[in-house]
């Protein structure tokens, strides 16, 4: 007997639909009939004709990080790992890729997060590291055995802000080209945070408007050229190392054409802020202080472009449980928005609904691709017998506003507090089980740590 049999279903996957049933047994999807099963089941959802699309993969994420010492905490670690992978859960996450930051060993803290995330994250957790210091270089070979497939490397994080965030830092441009002949070696991919800091102290030495307190002043600061700058100069490096490359959340149509240059050798990771607010609509104030900035119209145009060209895209929430304590001041308080509970959302209303995405387009970067990249290929981001059994109901013809308390996250803003979605992953299931159904959490367990 079955687990879960999941009737009358549009089954998306990245490269077509197929319209029948889901079945499910162990974990793991057992069978797609494109006509109706005979077969018998524990338990019987009716899809009602609706979409199901696999478990998102969020790329980037930062679930359990908590802010520098001194400041307002509203939760334990352990807490947060279990708030923020529900709330993952809710909008359709089923797996987050969770990045490990430590001035200190990387190996210990690996080993302490995937003891936090067994105990506490109801999703699949696994892990990126990260290169900031030569402590991090001498142990990319143990972290390579340990399971870590990909690293973070930054540019632009040093003095007070780097401290403010849990003492990121970032790597000079030898380490750089160090870390990239290494990795390349070990078969890993770097992650690169680019923005360039020097650029950014010129405009901030030369910027009139500190009174202000809007996100068209933040992006002033820090503008296209900064992040376009360090993408063209990375990807140089990149190329003379031949060590593939990933982009992260990509905000500027300067680093979009510099990627598309490269027609698919780099692989872009974009966030669900950066394709749905612009400082032109500007609601948020000092809330929406992320880094990179949020940008123009014109920016989010370039990269609903990208996302829609088949060209190699990821799509991470860049998630940060900051609360609204943390960010009432612009310049003095802390960057990084929460999100990962729009992932699909943004991408289904305002993609699909929108701009007319595809529908498989969405699957092809909020899943398939991921699990390409990052080792899961046929495990996660399809739907086919033998893949993990991942994957959200979609109910659609919505005009749903979604409140901070609606969803479980503990930050008290949102982001999208004026959206009006047009789809929604209203049920959603990880490994098997029934983690969201009908819009209400129907089980949050932990998942353990994979």
């Amino acid at each position: 007997m079955l687990d879960l049999l999941v009737k009358n279903c549009r089954i998306v996957e990245h490269d077509g639909i197929t319209d029948g049933d889901l079945l499910v047994k162990g974990g793991k999807v057992a069978g797609v009939y494109a006509l109706h099963s005979n077969e018998k089941a524990e338990r019987v959802i009716d899809a009602e004709g609706r979409y199901v699309l696999p478990g998102a993969i969020d790329t980037h994420s930062h679930i359990g990080q908590m802010p520098g010492e001194g400041l307002y905490r509203p939760q334990t670690v352990e807490e947060t790992v279990h708030s923020e992978s529900l709330n993952g859960a809710f909008g359709g996450v089923t797996t987050a890729l969770n990045y490990i930051f430590t001035p200190d060993s990387m190996l210990e803290a690996l080993e302490l997060h995937r003891e936090r995330a067994g105990k506490h994250s109801v999703i699949n957790m696994f892990f990126h590291g990260a290169l900031m210091n030569d402590l991090h270089l001498s142990e990319i070979d143990e972290a390579v055995r340990r399971g870590i497939r990909s690293f973070k490397i930054f540019l632009p994080y040093k003095g007070e802000e780097a401290l403010r965030l849990g003492g990121l830092g970032s790597l000079d441009d030898g380490r750089i080209l160090a870390a990239f002949n290494k990795l390349r070696q070990v078969g890993a991919l770097p992650i690169i945070h680019a923005e360039n800091p020097e650029m950014i102290d010129y405009f901030m030495s030369t910027f009139d408007g500190f009174d202000r307190q809007d996100m068209a002043a933040w992006e002033a600061t820090r503008p296209g050229i900064v992040e376009g700058e360090a993408v063209n100069k990375v990807i140089y490096m990149s190329k003379k190392t031949e060590c593939p490359i990933c982009i992260a959340h990509v905000s500027s149509a300067d680093a979009v054409e510099e990627i598309r240059r490269e027609e698919g050798r780099v692989l872009l990771e974009t966030t669900p802020h950066y394709l749905a607010l612009t400082v032109e609509e500007d609601t948020l104030g000092s809330l929406g202080k992320c880094s990179p900035a949020v940008r123009h119209a014109r920016d989010r145009d370039s990269l609903w472009e990208y996302v829609a060209s088949g060209l190699p895209t990821i799509i991470g929430s860049d998630h940060n449980s900051w609360m609204r304590e943390h960010k009432t001041e612009l310049w003095s308080g802390l960057s990084g928005l929460p999100g990962n509970a729009f992932l699909l959302p943004v991408l289904l209303s305002e993609g699909v609904d929108r701009r007319n995405l595809k529908i498989e387009d969405v699957v092809r970067v909020s899943s398939y691709t991921a699990a390409e990249r990052f080792g899961f290929a046929g495990r996660k981001g399809t739907l086919r017998p033998g893949a993990d059994a991942d994957f959200s109901i979609i109910t659609t013809g919505l005009a749903r506003k979604v409140a901070p308390e609606d969803i479980p996250s503990i930050v008290n803003y949102s982001p999208y507090s004026d959206f009006t979605f047009s789809a929604w992953p209203d049920t959603v299931v990880c490994g098997g089980r029934v983690l969201v159904e009908d819009g209400r959490v129907a089980d949050e367990r932990p998942a353990g740590c994979m």
